[in-house]
């Protein structure tokens, strides 16, 4: 697991929804069972700010990082990355820190 892959979303209940999950936990703390990630939406169901929500691309499709969302998993239960959001980073990474602001 390394910070910015990108995961199916396990949960029945909010994949529709949200079909992939982004980690950013860094891997300082990758010892722990849970890892912090942030909800990719399906443009159809949420329309956001550009700096908190940017658009994430999977598979040549973009979603929009749901950064207000933010939560911790079981490590467990996320299975093996799809892809990897690095190439996204500073824009991440700019969404976190207005959040926190």
């Amino acid at each position: 697991m390394a910070q910015f892959d990108v995961y199916k979303n396990p949960g029945s209940r909010t994949s529709k929804q949200a079909p992939y999950l982004v980690e950013i936990q860094g891997r300082f703390v990758d010892i722990l069972a849970t890892c912090v990630v942030i909800p990719l939406v399906s443009k159809e169901f949420f329309s956001g700010a550009t700096v908190l929500n940017p658009v994430i691309l999977v598979n040549g499709v973009g979603y929009l990082l749901s950064t207000a969302e933010i939560t911790a998993v079981l490590r467990s239960i996320l299975g093996q990355p799809v892809t990897s959001a690095q190439p996204h980073r500073s824009e991440i990474t700019a969404a976190i820190d207005r959040l926190l602001l």
